[in-house]
């Protein structure tokens, strides 16, 4: 079953810092999350991936629970806001 439903980022983009902040801790780059997410049967444009980082585009919620498994988080990680 595949879901279509969306997490709104548009007035808030911490999600997307978030996922950008744990990819580079990781020393992973844009194109390797996207092969991994394309392994994962998630159809994904690196356009597409570098616009739910900058918080322009919406991430599915499918989209997010493949993060969570590459990047092996808490699916709570995605959405913490950090203390600067």
């Amino acid at each position: 079953m595949e879901r279509t439903d969306r997490v709104n980022q548009r007035t808030n983009n911490l999600l997307g810092q978030n996922i950008k902040q744990i990819r580079i801790e990781q020393g992973l780059r844009n194109r390797d999350i996207i092969a991994k997410l394309q392994l994962k049967g998630i159809d994904i444009s690196r356009s597409t991936y570098s616009k739910i980082e900058l918080g322009i585009n919406n991430p599915s919620v499918d989209l997010l629970i493949a993060l969570t498994e590459i990047f092996e988080c808490d699916f709570n990680r995605l959405f913490q806001k950090e203390d600067m």
